[in-house]
């Protein structure tokens, strides 16, 4: 018995097993090619814009070349050809730890920070000058640089009472080496200063010995013026003896001279009146007569009788 094929005619071939098999590698071929574009399209559109943050700056490279500066916003480049460089111009701290000598050479360790933000009108300046690496390049060499000028100018005493002006200094240095580089410099503080373990006992100990010497000085001090407050009141006291001897010796005269005038007045009262003397006399007695005699004596009373008569 004979067994009759359809012949079914896809593509105008007539062995449908090797047709499909054919169509199904050309959709594949088709769909990788399709994927393909599709893929380099997505990655020719994502890499032709990029976004810029508050706060920062970017910079245009096409093919390594600086060709422009952005501000923060979505921007459009060229894909594969230009590339981008974010600069911040936030203000920035840095961190720095340095060995400095002191005038009287006293080693010490300080820990510096210092507050800095680009200008961002200079970010394609600064790029083309120090890259984006300009912190290590220019600035902590720069810090260092200055803060062992700096304390180099004070004795190891004087730094540790002296940090805000030191720190202030340095900072002015700073601003002065980095004037129209577009680095700004705001502020610089001393966090912390080192010595040698030696060197904080000897410290402590001319510290001890400055308060002993200052207890001292304030003892000192205080007896004097306790002195002072002595002489002071002896000063008062014998004052007030003067006074009041001054006074009693005016006194004493005005009493003299009160006498003087009286026993004046009453000699000449006697001048003038001889028998005064007996009349007081009369006036006085108290009508008794004396209990002894003198011989040839005579009666008070009597003998002024007898005057009289």
């Amino acid at each position: 018995m004979t067994k009759k094929t359809e012949i079914v005619e896809i593509g105008g071939t007539e062995n449908p097993g090797i047709n499909i098999k054919k169509f199904m590698e050309k959709t594949m071929k088709y769909s990788a090619i399709i994927g393909i574009v599709v893929i380099v399209g997505i990655i020719i559109i994502s890499g032709s814009w990029f976004s810029v943050n508050q706060g920062d700056r970017a910079i245009i490279l096409r093919f390594g070349r600086v060709i422009d500066k952005t501000e923060p916003g979505f921007h459009f480049k060229v894909p594969f050809i230009d590339s981008i460089k974010t600069i911040s111009v936030r203000t920035r701290k840095i961190h720095n730890k340095t060995e400095v000598y002191s005038k009287d050479i006293q080693v010490a360790q300080i820990a510096l920070s210092l507050n800095y933000n680009i200008n961002p009108a200079s970010v394609i300046d600064i790029y083309s000058r120090y890259s984006t690496d300009y912190e290590d390049r220019v600035i902590i060499p720069q810090i260092m640089a200055k803060s062992k000028d700096v304390f180099g100018q004070f004795n190891a005493v004087e730094v540790v009472r002296s940090r805000e002006k030191i720190a202030a200094k340095i900072t002015e240095e700073l601003k002065q080496q980095f004037t129209d580089t577009g680095i700004q410099i705001e502020t610089t503080q001393i966090e912390n200063i080192d010595y040698s373990k030696e060197y904080e006992n000897s410290v402590e100990e001319r510290m001890k010995a400055e308060v002993e010497v200052a207890k001292v000085q304030q003892n000192l001090e205080r007896e004097k013026l306790n002195a002072e407050m002595v002489r002071t009141k002896a000063r008062g006291e014998a004052d007030a003896k003067v006074m009041s001897a001054e006074a009693e010796a005016q006194a004493i005269k005005l009493r003299g001279d009160a006498e003087a005038s009286a026993i004046k007045a009453k000699a000449s009262a006697l001048a003038q009146n001889p028998s005064l003397v007996n009349l007081i006399q009369a006036e006085r007695w108290n009508g008794e007569l004396p209990q002894t005699m003198l011989p040839n004596g005579t009666v008070p009373i009597i003998g002024v009788k007898q005057a009289r008569e």
